[in-house]
């Protein structure tokens, strides 16, 4: 099997990580979507934050919207 780094963020360092993201504001206001299903993204259903064509985007806690970053993801490493 092969090792592949993890990046994680603690929820403690979330509210940082969208700051320096310059992404806080955003989210505080109730601006910022799921990439996979169009629902506005809060603290209790935010899942995932990763790159996206040079924008940052999230995907929620939804099972579907984690299935479909799984396979985004899994798409972006076969064109590699």
């Amino acid at each position: 099997m092969a090792k592949v780094p993890l990046h994680a963020v603690h929820d403690d360092d979330l509210q940082g990580v969208l700051e320096a993201l310059g992404l806080a504001r955003a989210f505080a206001a109730g601006q910022l979507r799921c990439k996979f299903c169009g629902d506005v993204v809060t603290w209790a259903t935010l899942h995932a934050i990763f790159p996206d064509g040079g924008e940052v985007k999230l995907a929620c806690s939804k099972p579907e919207c984690v299935k479909a970053l799984l396979r985004y993801l899994d798409e972006r490493r076969e064109q590699r």
